[in-house]
């Protein structure tokens, strides 16, 4: 959860004493109380079916063109603006005449800005020359409803201008003198495509940089800018956004796989251990995306689906709950639904996801991608909390992004001497910092034991022998998994087939 707190200008929050800080904090949480009481919001439109998401909302209306001047190439790209304290983002797509409004922004919040291609694949973050040499900011106040031209350069986007825009002082490293924040260099140069066709008939323009030296990995609970975890939007400064960014803190392990992305020195697995970047401090409690890989049962090949998953807050009312993201991923989905008749049948998404009739205001939906479909390495998507009137809705948003992850199949070998289960093959690459688990099913195919988490780095371990019974038949399967981030949810899992146990 990413705990809101004050901005405090213009100038380096790396200078600002913590007793300023908590001062600033305490201020905003008076004010955002005072908001509560009043309606929610002053100025501008209000939100009050949703006042933990209260505040001054505004329509933010921009354009963007590539360096060269072109604003028709960019038609169906997405510029997203994400919250300086909270992650949560509004998502616009650009016109054919390079034109883009981020709708109901709170405008009184900081925000940073990407771009991203009709696929939803990350591209290019917002840079603004640092005062300090090898320095960027990213986080601005829109005064106004129209903001400077912003210009695609490659890995980066700019403002032709900064009229009408307030700076903030929270800095990135941009070690290479070019603008380009490390993090972007470092990702872009082994995993994220720049260049080619995405979707749309739109073209990247440019290719990533060469990867540059970086600052070493944060190893303390305060960010390098001297502000907590737990409240820093960019964990390690190296300019990716905590909710764009792979590894947090620059530790070179992928989030999905670290049991302390953000080096708070909490367990990311634990109730005090949830200020990661799935939890959040307004609107909804915490998004869960999960990408599962499983042969189908006929043997035909694989099938892959994702599931998504939102707990809403008790102060949020939308009219609906869904999903934005790649269409080239979730165009020919499918979900399965009963009929009139009370059949299970198979039909299109529409990008709903439905009250799972707990009580806990739980809202899921388990999807099956066309062509064994997998996201790419840096492709987002939003779970959007729908509001306003069905004829005119707006959207709050809030971002999973995936990371340079190729999943992969695997397999499994028993030994019925040694009721040993060894895995076969790397579900993820050269990653060894997952974990799998073994389950035996009976003749009727019930799940009747399952072994305990087993890490990645050991690829046996044997069935309990009180659990079979030589006179019956058996079969096991195995499944691995990234590490939890929201209880019972990983990133990633990947099943292997059902084998005889024999």
């Amino acid at each position: 959860m990413q705990t809101l707190h004050k901005n405090i200008g213009p100038v380096s929050l790396s200078t600002v004493s913590l007793r300023p800080m908590a001062m600033a904090m305490a201020m905003t949480l008076v004010l955002a109380f005072a908001l509560a009481l009043g309606g929610c919001g002053n100025a501008g439109k209000s939100a009050p079916e949703a006042c933990s998401l209260c505040g001054t909302l505004n329509d933010v209306r921009g354009s963007l063109s590539t360096k060269t001047g072109s604003q028709a190439q960019m038609t169906g790209w997405v510029v997203a603006a994400f919250e300086h304290d909270s992650g949560i983002a509004r998502v616009a797509e650009i016109d054919d005449a390079g034109i883009y409004t981020l709708s109901h922004l709170r405008t009184e919040q900081a925000q940073t800005l990407a771009l991203f291609t009709p696929d939803y694949i990350l591209q290019a973050v917002l840079s603004i020359p640092g005062s300090v040499d090898k320095t960027i900011k990213q986080f601005v106040n829109f005064q106004k409803g129209q903001i400077p031209r912003l210009i695609n350069n490659g890995s980066i986007i700019t403002f032709e201008n900064l009229n009408s825009l307030n700076v903030l002082g929270y800095t990135s490293s941009a070690q290479a003198g070019d603008g380009i924040p490390d993090g972007v260099a470092k990702f872009t140069a082994s995993s994220l495509q720049l260049s080619g066709n995405d979707a749309a008939g739109a073209t990247a323009q440019v290719k990533g940089p060469k990867p540059q030296a970086l600052l070493a990995p944060v190893a303390s609970p305060l960010d390098r800018n001297g502000i907590p975890n737990n409240l820093s939007p960019d964990i390690d400064g190296d300019g990716l956004i905590n909710w764009l960014d792979p590894d947090d803190n620059g530790n070179g392990v992928l989030d999905i796989f670290d049991s302390d992305q953000n080096s708070d020195l909490v367990n990311d697995l634990t109730p005090a251990g949830q200020h990661t970047d799935q939890w959040f401090s307004a609107g909804v409690e915490s998004i869960a995306v999960g990408f599962q890989l499983k042969p189908k049962d006929d043997g035909s090949g694989n099938q892959t689906t994702m599931t998504f998953t939102t707990k809403i807050r008790n102060d949020v009312a939308p009219i609906a709950v869904q999903v934005r993201g790649a269409p080239a991923l979730f165009n020919a989905s499918t979900v399965a639904a009963k009929d009139s008749t009370g059949n299970v049948v198979t039909q299109a998404w529409d990008r709903k996801l439905n009250d799972d009739g707990s009580g806990q205001r739980v809202y899921s939906r388990t999807v099956t991608l066309a062509n064994a479909g997998v996201p790419r390495a840096f492709q987002v998507v939003f779970v959007q909390l729908v509001f306003g009137k069905a004829d005119a809705p707006y959207y709050i948003e809030f971002p999973w992004t995936f990371p340079p992850v190729k999943a992969a199949a695997i397999t499994a070998q028993y030994d019925a001497n040694t009721h040993q289960v060894q895995l076969v093959g790397n579900p993820f690459g050269t990653v060894q910092d997952f974990v799998w688990s073994i389950a035996v099913f009976d003749g009727s195919g019930v799940n009747i034991w399952t072994s305990k988490s087993i890490p990645g780095s050991t690829r046996q371990f044997a069935v309990q022998a009180n659990v079979l019974d030589p006179a019956q038949k058996y079969k096991f399967s195995v499944v691995a998994q990234s590490l939890d981030k929201v209880p019972g949810h990983p990133a990633y899992s990947i099943n292997s087939p059902k084998y005889d146990m024999k």
